[in-house]
């Protein structure tokens, strides 16, 4: 007996009234299959879609990862270079009131040496950094306005490499500058020792007037005694003046001797450079002492008659290696009657 035959599907395709009729016959297993061919094909596309979609998700996110990374590099390396154009501008802000400071000194020196020069004449030339230290002045108050800028950079990113040339420009500027002007300083420092020096050396040197009064009754060299009437070496000269008149240094120098004679009366040695020696007779009072170290124009005693004298006076005398020499070529301002 044979075995039952499985049923089977029947398509009949009718092309037109006139054409012939195509039947064509499928299996039940080839009706069933057909759709879920079908349905395993969209899956596979779909599937197919979402691997390209995670590669290129996964592409993307690595790139942004890397963009991201490159950003934030970039903006540290900002970062460090705003923190170094800050820091850089604090060092050149330091520098500006450094160089404020030293043009300050430079005026003080320079003061200094103006009343140096009014004191003691025109021998040394003033300085002319005047004018130099007043515009390295204006540079330096330039400068520190350039130092003081405000350090807010972050929106101004594309203004670093300026900034940057503009910092170390000033920085250069700012080194030359101070190099000018520590020449400067030791070339017045060097200024204001000789002056000192010179100073020293004047005021060392007996040409102050010992006196008020400027009236002088007797010069140096030979005279008619006035207790005699004899020709007599006359070793200094008199200077009139009123019983306790104050009585000065002609000079800076050591008070070597006081004390009193017969003759002198009460009378002040005083030592000066170069072998000098002032010497002061007839005094009424001695306020100098032995050893005292006296200035120019400082009070050693009162005007007097004290010893071998015809009235209030001063015999002033002035000593060169031990011997008298005429007072006259070391004062100034003498009125002979």
């Amino acid at each position: 007996m044979k075995g039952a035959r499985k049923p089977k599907w029947s398509f009949v395709v009718m092309r037109g009234a006139d054409k012939t009729v195509k039947q064509f016959h499928v299996s039940k297993r080839s009706v069933l299959a057909a759709p879920t061919a079908a349905v395993l094909a969209v899956s596979g596309c779909i599937a197919g879609l979402q691997m390209k979609s995670a590669y290129e998700l996964n592409h993307l996110e690595e790139q942004l990862s890397k963009q991201n990374a490159y950003f934030t590099q970039t903006v540290s390396e900002k970062d460090e270079a705003i923190v170094s154009l800050q820091q850089e501008i604090l060092g050149l802000s330091r520098q500006a009131q450094e160089m404020k400071n030293k043009v300050s000194e430079l005026q003080e020196l320079e003061l200094k040496l103006k009343q140096f020069i009014e004191t003691y004449g025109s021998s040394i030339e003033p300085s002319s950094s005047q004018s130099s230290s007043r515009s390295k002045e204006r540079s330096v108050k330039t400068l520190s306005a350039i130092a003081d800028t405000p350090s807010s950079y972050t929106p101004i990113m594309q203004n670093t490499k300026r900034m940057a040339s503009l910092a170390q420009h000033t920085g250069l500027d700012l080194k030359a500058l101070s190099a000018m002007v520590d020449t400067m300083e030791q070339s017045m420092e060097l200024t204001l020792k000789l002056a000192s020096a010179k100073r020293t050396t004047v005021d060392a040197y007996p040409s102050e007037w010992p006196t008020r009064s400027r009236q002088m009754t007797s010069g140096f060299g030979y005279r008619s005694d006035p207790f005699t009437g004899r020709k007599t070496f006359h070793a200094g000269i008199d200077i009139a003046g009123e019983l306790g008149d104050p009585v000065y240094s002609a000079a800076d120098g050591n008070v070597t001797e006081t004390g009193f004679d017969s003759s002198l009366g009460r009378f002040i040695i005083i030592d000066h450079l170069g072998g000098l020696q002032s010497v002061y007779m007839h005094l009424k009072h001695i306020e100098a002492h032995e050893g005292d170290i006296v200035v120019r124009g400082e009070k050693i005693g009162l005007l007097g008659s004290s010893g071998r004298s015809t009235g209030p006076h001063l015999h002033f005398q002035i000593m060169q290696k031990s011997e008298p020499v005429n007072p006259l070529k070391f004062l100034a301002l003498v009125k002979e009657d």
